[in-house]
């Protein structure tokens, strides 16, 4: 059992992070106004590929809607296959009319939905439309992504005589019980016997194989592993499964319809044997998730370099790109995309990149092949301290030249490292239009001696009336009344407070109101980028909390309306309170001595 093996740090570290989470494909950009979007577009797509390029098609139909998936947008229909491939041949048409180019596309990518719905002669016609339409370099990857409902030896043959060179398989598990929960219509054998028959054809041939599923335990995890490579596949992606709260199967877990996915601890060590597992069987690691076998053909290029830099085409309802100044969406809605007029681009989203764009992209490029670059976070005290302390649980080895090499534990965390990375990086976007500024030295004595002669004044106010932040103002504080530490501890802090089970004062202090909540603080969990409150007394504190956002915490002890106080203040990035906890008093009104021990403890080596 995969469980019971004793994986090194290095290989297996479940405990590195309380959750796993990427960032948002848009991270960091600045929404346009719509009615600059068509005119920004025209501008840009003149000289959208002045350089080389990805280009990606959106299919966006699909038989049934598998509940893992949070891609399903239109069901089916065999009238739309000649409708749809007529409108999307139209929009690269008549962009092609308008585009200079300068550079190729290096790779082709038609994703879903599920592309394979298309009728054959309408999927073939596609293909070739982008060899007409589309600069592709000589040796331009072409993918299909597809499944085996409705994509027989036929039709994936017309795809390779149209032009396409790469072929991807959704198989997610060959566990027939769990296929026919995730709503897969074949059984594992009928799977196994599909993509032994694809295999045959002249092409790069994937297949995408999901762990950490419901139901699949270490036995089913690694019997998937072998019956795959019992074929000769090309390629191999292992994925994490994640249930994201608007899922299908979220909703089938909560009433009990599907077990419980198995925890970061299972998911990381299935993910430790999968790598060691296919190494042994001479596969080669070529990104974090896939796999290839050498001399089959296998390069990956689409899923790796749209990670990177590299401009991406973009054409389909529902399909996503990006320039080298702007990302953007198309029209999701299937009528409204069909109704387009011809030469119009339906957007129905445009941001402008933000400032560490460029930086970002550099980022998921490289640590996707298993390597950050050190150098790139010079400037950056913040994203040092993280790599150091990523080195110092064993995620990562630092070599001589400043170059970060990810060891297996730290290709399964890959998608955490990235999004901490560019969360610590400084934003300097807006804040031209910020009241808050750095205290001059002056300020800063004025401020010290005011606190020192009156530690009792309302912090806040102080902060608007010298245009700082509220950190800024704490910092004044005399030294024996604030101890700070990293805002890092932010979940151990909450959960520390809700072990002593007795009432807190919970305070969110805004521009615009105070709010208190006077009870005990319930016990909370992480996911989803949050940290959630869980089982609230009626009337108690309940939500959600950006806990990423907290820079600092500082602990405060200070007297305030001629009562001693002490109180965890929780930062955020721009030195604003996220919110505040002060220590319960007794029935005397005294502060309770033993909570305000608990909270000094906490900062105990800070």
């Amino acid at each position: 059992m995969i469980q019971t093996i004793s994986w090194r740090n290095t290989e297996a570290a479940p405990d590195a992070f309380p959750e796993r989470q990427a960032l948002m494909p848009i991270w960091g950009g600045m929404p346009l106004p719509q009615p600059q979007w068509q005119q920004i577009w025209q501008q840009d797509l003149a000289q959208a590929i002045n350089e080389d390029a990805l280009a990606y098609l959106h299919i966006p139909f699909c038989a049934n809607h598998c509940v893992f998936c949070g891609f399903y947008r239109n069901a089916w229909k065999d009238g739309y296959s000649a409708v749809y491939v007529d409108k999307v041949i139209e929009e690269m048409a008549c962009e092609a009319e308008q585009r200079s180019i300068g550079g190729k596309i290096r790779a082709v990518y038609f994703g879903g939905g599920t592309p394979t719905a298309l009728h054959s002669e309408d999927l073939a016609r596609l293909i070739r439309a982008c060899y007409q339409y589309l600069p592709l370099a000589d040796d331009c990857e072409f993918t299909v992504e597809g499944r085996m409902s409705h994509f027989g030896m036929d039709k994936a043959q017309a795809c390779i005589d149209a032009g396409a060179t790469r072929i991807s398989i959704g198989v997610q598990t060959f566990n027939t019980a769990i296929r026919k929960r995730l709503g897969r219509k074949n059984s594992g054998e009928e799977a196994l016997a599909y993509l032994k028959k694809l295999c045959s054809l002249k092409a790069v041939i994937v297949a995408d194989l999901m762990f950490g599923l419901p139901a699949q335990n270490d036995d089913v995890w690694q019997r998937d592993l072998e019956l795959a490579l019992s074929l000769p596949l090309s390629g191999l992606d292992t994925y994490a499964f994640n249930c994201y709260p608007f899922l299908p199967i979220n909703r089938m877990i909560e009433k009990g319809a599907f077990p419980v996915p198995p925890g970061l601890d299972m998911q990381s060590r299935q993910y430790a044997y999968a790598v060691a597992y296919l190494r042994e069987q001479g596969w080669r690691q070529v990104s974090n998730n896939h796999f290839a076998y050498p001399g089959r053909g296998e390069r990956n290029l689409y899923n790796t370099l749209v990670k990177s830099n590299m401009p991406c085409l973009a054409f389909g309802s529902g399909a996503g790109g990006n320039t080298r100044r702007f990302s953007y969406q198309i029209q999701g809605d299937l009528k409204s995309y069909l109704d387009t007029p011809k030469g119009s681009k339906n957007l129905s989203f445009m941001s402008r990149h933000g400032e560490h764009k460029t930086l970002l992209g550099r980022v998921q490029h490289d640590i996707e092949l298993g390597r950050i670059d050190t150098s790139l976070f010079s400037g950056c005290p913040e994203a040092q301290k993280l790599i150091a302390q990523w080195q110092k649980i064993a995620l990562l080895e630092i070599d001589q030249d400043g170059i970060a090499r990810l060891n297996t534990s730290g290709r399964y965390w890959s998608p955490t490292l990235t999004r901490k990375l560019m969360l610590a990086l400084p934003q300097t976007s807006g804040k031209e239009n910020s009241m808050s500024s750095p205290l001059s030295a002056e300020q800063q004595t004025v401020l010290r001696q005011s606190l020192a002669d009156n530690p009792g004044q309302i912090l806040e106010m102080l902060a608007a009336k010298h245009q700082c932040s509220l950190e800024d103002v704490i910092r004044c504080l005399p030294d024996n009344m604030i101890r700070h530490t990293e805002g890092s501890r932010i979940v151990e802090f909450l959960q520390a407070v809700a072990g002593w089970n007795e009432a807190v004062t919970f305070i969110a202090h805004t521009p615009d109101a105070i709010v208190e909540v006077t009870g005990k603080l319930p016990n909370g969990k992480v996911g989803h980028g949050f940290y959630n409150f869980q089982e609230a007394e009626a009337g108690g504190v309940h939500g959600h909390i950006y806990y990423e956002n907290c820079q600092r915490i500082y602990l405060m002890e200070r007297p305030f309306m001629g009562k001693a106080t002490c109180s965890l203040n929780f930062m955020n990035k721009n030195g604003g309170a996220m919110f505040k906890i002060f220590v319960g008093r007794d029935e005397n009104g005294e502060l309770k001595a033993h909570q305000l021990e608990a909270m000094r403890k906490l900062f105990e080596g800070a």
